[in-house]
């Protein structure tokens, strides 16, 4: 046997690992047991928005949403207020051709958020950089956080 041909059948050995099922169709249940919990008392968000890091900064008279959203364009983006509730999806499908022939990678994300006061919609701002989206929802002037000055007596 030639050194070549010593090279792809070592290649192809190294293709074929060895998959326990069992652990397999375990680990597979544990994760729809644990979304399907999620599901079933009512924590929609928790099942849904596992693959989508977000942070909610509550300041004086905004909220600033910053969620993680690598890989997409701003125009592949969608942000929706609907009540108290800001709704951020993301879509993206791309075709590559390689060795193997051409592959299709699709990529979705979606993250709800309830927001703990109303906004004034019409001031709602958005930015995406680097893979990060920013929201900043200004809150109406009837919830703006009001400091009040104590005094010694």
């Amino acid at each position: 046997m030639s050194a070549k041909e010593n090279r792809k059948e070592k290649k192809a050995n190294e293709a074929l690992v060895e998959v326990d099922p069992m652990t397999e169709l375990s680990q597979f249940r544990s994760n729809f047991d644990r979304m399907l919990g999620g599901m079933l008392r009512g924590h929609w968000e928790e099942a849904w928005n596992a693959g989508w890091g977000c942070d909610v900064m509550d300041e004086d008279d905004e909220f600033c949403v910053r969620a993680e959203a690598p890989g997409f364009e701003p125009d592949e983006i969608d942000i929706q207020i609907n009540g108290n509730r800001l709704v951020m999806q993301a879509e993206h499908e791309s075709e590559s051709d390689d060795a193997n022939g051409k592959s299709t990678h699709h990529g979705k994300l979606y993250r709800a958020v309830t927001l703990p006061a109303e906004v004034d919609e019409d001031k709602v701002q958005a930015t995406y950089k680097n893979g990060i989206l920013e929201v900043h929802l200004p809150k109406n002037d009837a919830v703006k956080t009001k400091r009040i000055s104590v005094v010694a007596s």
